[in-house]
């Protein structure tokens, strides 16, 4: 009786963390698309302004990467290196989630 049930709580972990994994893997995919969508209609929109636009993200991004890279005893203190790390931090995790999660691979 207890090998049942500890295979019964093996499968239920399994399970659980497949299910988690299916979850992460979901929104992963679902902000990619998002974004996509929401920079293609800008771009219908405004090309000028959607180039712009994340230009300035990608220079906000690249601040907050070299904070990142000084160090917590080199990092400027105040809200604009605070704010630019925390972007760079954000792109860089939905970065390792889209990479991470291989149902991308679908879309392609």
């Amino acid at each position: 009786m207890r090998v049942l049930g500890k295979v019964g709580r093996f499968i239920g972990e399994c399970v659980g963390e497949f299910v988690l994994e299916a979850l992460v893997c979901l929104v992963a995919v679902g902000l990619l698309l998002g974004v996509a969508f929401l920079g293609t209609a800008a771009y219908a929109a405004s090309p000028v302004g959607t180039v712009t636009a994340g230009a300035g993200l990608l220079a906000v991004a690249g601040y907050g990467g070299v904070q990142y890279a000084r160090g917590p005893a080199g990092r400027r203190k105040g809200w604009p290196a605070g704010t630019a790390l925390a972007v760079f931090c954000a792109l860089a995790a939905g970065a390792g989630l889209v990479t991470y999660c291989g149902c991308w691979q679908v879309l392609g």
